[in-house]
């Protein structure tokens, strides 16, 4: 194993174990509302809590997990490996840093940089390891600071008040009103 991979598998357990029962301060920015990058519309950083929720949660349950099952396959050699990796992450490297994980964007940065100095499908499958379970971390405490109290706006409607609706909508539509 190289010298950078090496290194970098040092820091981020130590990360790993940092943030196990302390929530990173960049979570803690965010539960505050602070957004150095100045992320999301109208002044409120809902939607960017919304969207780091969905991206996290991509990375921990699909991402991560798809490429530690791939690297545990015959059939696909380190080459493909890391030319997976690399696409399957390209997006999340440019924003996750910007909509307010800087902590979590620093390493995700330096693993999708050091996937080119990986030499074999254990050490991939390692490193990968690690990212996953760093991911999965944070993305509890994302779980924990979002606002679910949020969803009282969003009551469940009966049958009867879509049909109440329908024949509204039907009603002006067959009188030529616009809504």
């Amino acid at each position: 194993m190289n010298r950078k991979i090496e290194d970098f598998l040092t820091e981020l357990e130590k990360e790993i174990e940092e943030i196990w029962v302390n929530e990173p301060e960049d979570i803690y920015a965010l539960k505050k509302g602070y957004l150095p990058s100045g992320a999301g519309i109208y002044g409120q950083y809902y939607s960017v809590l919304v969207m780091l929720g969905g991206e996290m949660r991509a990375l921990g349950i699909h991402i991560f997990a798809d490429l530690i099952a791939f690297s545990q396959d015959p059939e696909f050699d380190l080459k493909h490996l890391q030319t997976m990796a690399k696409r399957m992450l390209k997006i999340d490297v440019g924003v996750i840093s910007y909509f307010g994980l800087a902590r979590y964007g620093r390493y995700l940065s330096r693993y999708h940089e050091l996937i080119e100095d990986m030499e074999s499908k254990e050490e991939f499958a390692r490193v990968t390891k690690s990212m996953f379970t760093y991911t999965n971390r944070y993305q509890m405490w994302l779980h924990q600071i979002f606002p679910w109290g949020v969803s009282q706006f969003f009551k469940q409607q009966t049958p009867e008040t879509y049909r109440e609706i329908s024949e509204n909508l039907e009603r002006n539509h067959t009188k030529g009103r616009i809504i």
